[in-house]
């Protein structure tokens, strides 16, 4: 009976307790400067964040939550770090009773407008994904992806033109970005564990969960040839990536679906979408973003300063995004993944180093640090620049460029875009997917004769032939493919000139590295002891093991002819045999068998 009647007069007193605060919230949005700590100016939203202890001990003890109110105050419990709060935490007070832990959070949720996590477990969706198993994914995420900006990714290869190589490289940029999202999600709560004093908060983790799952919105048809040569090729002047592009789509997404008050919904605002931006295409160096910058330097304190690294780092390459994109390209392709990145997790934290944090791990891990890097050259060597996939690329490429010239896929005024010209207009790019190969595959359009005739020949398997390849010595590189060409074509005997013309040739320069260029990537990995886990600390490579390699980046120059009779590619042969001979290179791969052309 005493619980009902305290239930009673605690409604009794919430009600009317809320309606004014309601109206002193409606009276001083009139006024210039609102004082938090005087308990008539108390609200809801993002005013909560400048409450003191006081205020919201005065909020608990009105729903008749004396006992919590009395612990908040002993922890100093203010607005800062009431969304950071969780049921673990609170029985970590002294907050032992269920219910009353229950009641506490749902007054938290009232104050804040973010919904526990803990109390949305029946939103959720979730994915039974090959590579990471069965996958969690945030209501507000869900909404993301139910939308057709998102859904194109389906018909987006990850490994790109590797499908026409091996018949397992079937995963898409749809799967990918859920496998990122749910792993940035995953490393930040183990920080939040293993770190209290980060001051991680619910909204941090939707924030990066948001920017793995939207982090490739951006990608063209067969992903990385749209934006690093086609785009490269027909709009030189243009300084684009992908993703530009996904920030784009991203903006546009939430403005088309009216997606705002949903971010609202998890106490999202403004400056939380920037930090999203930011942490798919890096911070804005113009004057306006960085006078908002320090506008909100405030709000993005803590982690958001300590997280850029999470989806994609910059500084050394070690983030979810590769993380991801190892074990789910490995599966496809048939190439053992040797990096576990559960247990990079499990060893993961953040220091300080200098002026930055940085994500380090234990010591002890240094080498297994070495192998991921040796993962990423080796997709690169037998996949993602395999020969052969290097010349159904260029003749994709080249299809691309020969349709061009005319509108192919709708956009948002009703009109045809051209290729080149969706990456302006986020309706047509919503269009644009890999489907577009099949498009002009199946068009009877006679202006799109000549990028049909080239695809068609890759459904016959009429490859660009390679004729051989070449790696420079070790800091030697060649940096313009057309003054190879050239010195190629300089070499055709008198006999056969007009035989083999320029744009019979396509010189492919394949770089090969650990991410850092020339550099080892390990230089900017910082690891700590298990006798001081605060002080980050560098590991030489000697350190590690002296088997480790010494050389961390190659070329490879490789010669395609387009043209498949026999004469041709005896002369492209010879030509490249005569170009490697004149720069004392190695011939390593004669593809075509060379016959001597003698000048008779």
């Amino acid at each position: 009976m005493t619980g009902k009647k305290r239930k009673s007069k605690s409604e009794g007193v919430s009600a009317s307790k809320r309606k004014r605060f309601d109206d002193s919230f409606s009276e001083s949005g009139k006024d210039e400067e609102i004082q938090p700590s005087t308990s008539a100016n108390l609200c809801v939203g993002e005013g909560y964040m400048a409450w003191t202890k006081e205020d919201v001990a005065k909020k608990l003890e009105d729903h008749s939550l004396n006992q919590a109110a009395k612990k908040f105050k002993e922890e100093d419990i203010s607005g800062k770090v009431l969304d950071m709060l969780n049921d673990e935490r609170l029985k970590e007070m002294g907050i032992t009773k269920m219910g009353e832990r229950l009641q506490i959070m749902k007054v938290i949720m009232e104050i804040t407008g973010v919904k526990d996590l803990d109390l949305e477990e029946h939103k959720k969706k979730i994915f039974n994904d090959p590579v990471n198993g069965h996958t969690e994914v945030h209501p507000l995420c869900i909404k993301i992806i139910d939308t057709p900006q998102f859904q194109r990714l389906r018909d987006l290869k990850q490994t790109g033109t590797c499908y026409f190589v091996y018949p397992g490289a079937t995963n898409n940029r749809f799967e990918h970005c859920i496998g990122v999202c749910y792993l940035a999600g995953q490393l930040v709560r183990m920080l939040k564990k293993r770190q209290p004093e980060l001051n991680i908060t619910n909204k941090d983790i939707l924030c990066v969960e948001i920017a793995g799952l939207c982090h490739d919105l951006g990608h063209g048809p067969f992903s990385h040839l749209f934006d690093s040569k086609f785009i490269a090729t027909v709009r030189p002047t243009l300084k684009w990536k992908h993703e530009v592009a996904s920030v784009m789509m991203f903006e546009y997404l939430i403005e088309k679906h009216n997606l705002k008050r949903e971010f609202k919904k998890y106490g999202l605002i403004d400056e939380d979408i920037e930090f999203i931006k930011e942490q798919i295409a890096g911070p804005k160096v113009n004057e306006k973003q960085t006078a908002v910058s320090r506008e909100s330097e405030e709000h993005i304190a803590g982690l958001k300063k300590r997280q850029k690294g999470i989806v994609a780092n910059k500084r050394n390459g070690i983030d979810v995004d590769k993380w991801d994109y190892f074990a789910r390209d490995c599966y496809g392709l048939g190439i053992r993944n040797t990096f576990d990145h559960n247990r990079f997790m499990k060893f993961a934290r953040v220091l300080k180093v200098k002026d930055e944090y940085q994500i380090c791990s234990r010591d002890k891990e240094a080498e297994t640090l070495y192998g991921m890097f040796q993962i990423r050259a080796t997709l690169h060597r037998r996949a993602y620049q395999h020969r052969v996939c290097d010349a159904i690329e260029a003749m994709v490429l080249d299809a691309f460029i020969a349709a061009d010239h005319i509108g192919i896929i709708p956009g948002k005024d009703g009109k045809l875009k051209k290729l080149s010209e969706c990456i302006d207009d986020p309706e047509a790019y919503t269009n644009l997917t890999d489907s577009i190969f099949y498009v002009i595959l199946m068009s009877v359009d006679k202006n799109l004769e000549e990028s049909r005739k080239i695809l068609q020949r890759i459904m016959h398997r009429q490859l660009y032939a390679c004729v051989g390849e070449t790696t420079p010595t070790e800091g030697e590189t060649y940096g313009e493919s057309s003054q190879i060409k050239s010195e190629i074509m300089s070499n055709i005997p008198p006999k056969f000139q007009g035989e083999l013309l320029r744009d019979d040739l396509y010189v492919d320069l394949v770089y090969l590295d650990y991410g850092s260029k020339s550099k080892n990537p390990m230089s900017n990995v910082r690891f700590y002891n298990k006798r001081d886990v605060t002080k980050p600390v560098r590991i030489d490579k000697n350190q590690v093991s002296l088997m480790l390699p010494n050389v961390f980046s190659e070329q490879i120059v490789r010669l395609y002819c387009k043209k498949n009779d026999k004469k041709s590619l005896k002369i492209a042969s010879h030509c490249f045999k005569k170009w490697c001979e004149d720069n004392n290179l190695l011939l390593q791969i004669k593809v075509q068998e060379e016959v001597p052309v003698k000048d008779e």
